[in-house]
């Protein structure tokens, strides 16, 4: 059973992978929590971990799908520990 055209936006395709590659999204640093370790695709040479980007693009849809459903967008707040996340 399809979910027709609707779910095929939701699909990761090719040009997001690229996208999440030029951004430098599959990267984490070179420590990983124990609650991370299921997102965690491998480990490079150099020690940074690098993300599962199917599953990164699966917690997008979820937030994405989260967030639409908020009625006043003016209640939707992001915080993040790190600088680069604005």
């Amino acid at each position: 059973m399809s979910g027709g055209p609707a779910a095929d936006v939701l699909q990761l395709k090719e040009e997001d992978v690229v996208k999440f590659l030029l951004s430098g999204t599959h990267l984490g640093s070179s420590n990983v929590d124990f609650q991370m370790q299921c997102y965690i695709y491998k480990k490079k040479p150099d020690g940074v971990y690098i993300f599962n980007l199917r599953k990164t693009w699966e917690k997008l849809v979820m937030a994405a799908r989260i967030i639409v459903a908020i009625e006043n967008p003016a209640d939707v707040c992001v915080i993040s520990a790190r600088p680069y996340s604005q």
